[in-house]
C-alpha cells in the first residue's frame, strides 16, 4: 500500500522585498512519514515550514494539505491550522493560564469538545509527554523542556493530521534539548507525520525518514538519513557537513 501524500508543495516563491527567501520549492510529504529541514542559516528552513500552516503566506506556487489548496484566511484556515500542528521555538504557551488548560483550550475553543472531554485528553497527552505531574502549575513554573513538551501535547490535543516542528529545540538549554527529541522521537515512531527544522543531526539520523538540505531557499538534496549522512552528493551539503560534524 503506498502512502497518501499529506503534504504537496508546488513550486513555492517566497520573497521579503529584493530577498528570494524560497525559490521554486517542491516538495510531498507522505503520511506516517518524518521529514527533518537542515541547512545553513538563512537557507529558508523556517519559512517553509510557517507557509505550511500560512502562518507566512507565499508569493506563487501551491501548497496543499491532504489534497486541499491551503485557504487564504477564515474559517477554513482555522480548521486547517487545527489539522496542522506546530511547536515553535519559543514555547508561545498563554502566561496566565495552567498547563492544563493551555492543552484544553483549542480543543474546546477550536474543535467544540465538550471541556470534561477536553481535560481528561489533555491530562492523558501531558503524561505521555511526562509532565502529568505539573497540570496545574503555570508556564514560568516550568523548565523549558517541559515547557516544549507542554507545547507538544497542545499540539497533539487537536488531532493533527501532521505537525510541524520549527526548531524546537533551539532556544533550550543544553541539557534540556533531550528530553524534548526523545518525546518527538517517540512520536515518530508512532506513526505521527512529522516536519521537523532543526539543528539535531542526531535527531535526524535517528528518526528521520528522509532529511531534507536546504540552501538559499532551495532544496539542494534530499535522502535518507543513512545516504545524506553517508555520502551526501552535493558540494553545497558537503561543506555543510564537514563544518557542523568536526565541531
Amino acid at each position: 500500500m503506498t502512502q497518501a501524500d499529506l503534504i504537496v508543495l508546488d513550486q513555492v516563491n517566497k520573497r521579503y522585498g529584493e530577498h528570494h527567501v524560497l525559490r521554486d520549492v517542491n516538495l510531498t510529504v507522505r503520511q506516517g512519514e518524518v521529514v527533518v529541514i537542515i541547512g545553513p542559516s538563512g537557507a529558508g528552513k523556517s519559512t517553509l515550514c510557517r507557509a505550511i500552516n500560512r502562518l507566512e503566506t507565499i508569493d506563487s506556487g501551491e501548497i496543499s494539505v491532504d489534497g486541499t489548496p491551503l485557504p487564504a484566511e477564515g474559517r477554513q484556515l482555522a480548521r486547517l491550522r487545527a489539522e496542522v500542528g506546530m511547536v515553535f521555538q519559543s514555547f508561545n504557551l498563554f502566561a496566565h493560564k495552567t498547563v492544563l488548560d493551555n492543552v484544553v483550550l483549542a480543543q474546546v475553543h477550536v474543535l467544540r469538545r465538550p471541556r470534561d472531554e477536553a481535560v481528561r485528553k489533555a491530562r492523558e497527552l501531558l503524561d505521555r509527554v511526562g509532565i502529568g505531574s505539573q497540570a496545574a502549575k503555570f508556564p514560568a513554573q516550568l523548565s523549558g523542556g517541559q515547557q516544549q513538551r507542554v507545547a507538544i501535547a497542545r499540539a497533539l490535543a487537536m488531532d493533527p493530521k501532521v505537525i510541524l516542528f520549527d526548531e524546537p529545540t533551539s532556544a533550550l538549554d543544553p541539557e534540556m534539548v533531550n528530553e524534548v527529541l526523545d518525546v518527538m522521537t517517540a512520536l515518530a515512531r508512532e506513526g505521527m507525520t512529522m516536519v521537523v527544522v532543526t539543528h539535531e543531526m542526531g535527531f535526524a539520523r535517528r528518526a528521520a525518514d528522509r532529511v531534507v538540505f536546504m540552501a538559499d531557499g532551495e532544496i539542494v538534496e534530499q535522502d535518507t538519513p543513512d545516504g545524506f549522512f553517508g555520502a551526501p552528493s552535493s558540494e553545497r551539503a558537503q561543506s555543510f557537513l564537514a563544518k557542523i560534524l568536526t565541531h
